[in-house]
């Protein structure tokens, strides 16, 4: 990944077993929490390789995830309410 696409990134690391969702804080920050599928322990290297390339030491690009994934969380139960 050239330029950084967060859809592309989750996506992947969902395929790979590494589910993420987003929670907000009482300071107003976003949190991400993980979430390990059936298939991570066999994709591990791999995730922390993505996860070390694209976001440690990233604050900016990893609240940008969070918000992303904050936004799509909050549309999808609006979805399921309707």
């Amino acid at each position: 990944m050239s330029e950084f696409k967060i859809k592309e990134f989750l996506d992947r690391l969902n395929d790979l077993g590494l589910m993420l969702s987003a929670s907000r804080l009482a300071d107003g920050s976003v949190r991400l929490n993980q979430w390990r599928g059936t298939n991570y322990y066999e994709n591990q290297a791999e995730i922390r390789d993505m996860w070390t390339n694209h976001l440690d030491g990233q604050d900016t690009r990893m609240q940008d995830v969070a918000r992303y994934l904050e936004l799509t969380q909050a549309r999808s139960r609006s979805f399921q309410q309707s």
